[in-house]
């Protein structure tokens, strides 16, 4: 084989692999940050609790998860460098919402990205078939949605996975 075909061959395998790497299952749905106008149109996800549960995790940089009623926050490894106390908090809400913090602190900036998982398994199936779920960072006090964060829509498990670099209050919009 020809050096210029060696090299062809080699380039489409690797890109064969990256496609294959770490795809989303066919039934999730990535969603993307929107456009400029981000919050037309949108409306958080009504389904009331009255039930409200919070989790607590010292990690430190190995990383690890703390987790809650289907609800999640995974550390990467080197996420953080020192011990940091990691809240995790499903109010009760009339809204599918969470608030994460560390250390307890406002805000909290992350040496890499965490992964946060929430969970709608308690919303009736119809009340999401064939809605466009998004996870937005809200203000904590009006439930205003203030960022949309993207991430994977699984609608069979029912739960929606984003990334982010910064700790806050999230809910889910249709």
């Amino acid at each position: 084989m020809s050096l210029p075909a060696r090299s062809a061959f080699v380039v489409l395998a690797a890109l064969a692999v990256i496609g294959c790497a770490d795809s989303p299952r066919r039934t999730d749905r990535i969603v993307g940050p929107p456009s400029l106008d981000v919050s037309a149109g949108r409306t958080l996800l009504q389904c009331p609790t009255s039930q409200s549960a919070s989790a607590v995790g010292l990690l430190g940089l190995l990383g690890g998860v703390v987790s809650v009623g289907g609800h999640s926050v995974a550390l990467p490894f080197g996420a953080v460098s020192l011990p940091t106390l990691i809240t995790l908090r499903a109010p009760a809400s009339s809204h599918v919402e969470i608030d994460v913090t560390a250390n307890d602190l406002p805000s909290f900036i992350f040496g890499r990205p965490v992964s946060i998982t929430i969970d709608y398994s308690r919303c009736p199936a119809e009340a999401t078939a064939g809605a466009t779920l998004t996870v937005w960072h809200i203000d904590p006090l009006t439930k205003a949605l203030l960022e949309p964060m993207g991430g994977v829509d699984d609608p069979v498990r029912r739960r929606i996975t984003f990334q982010t670099g910064h700790l806050s209050g999230y809910a889910i919009a249709q």
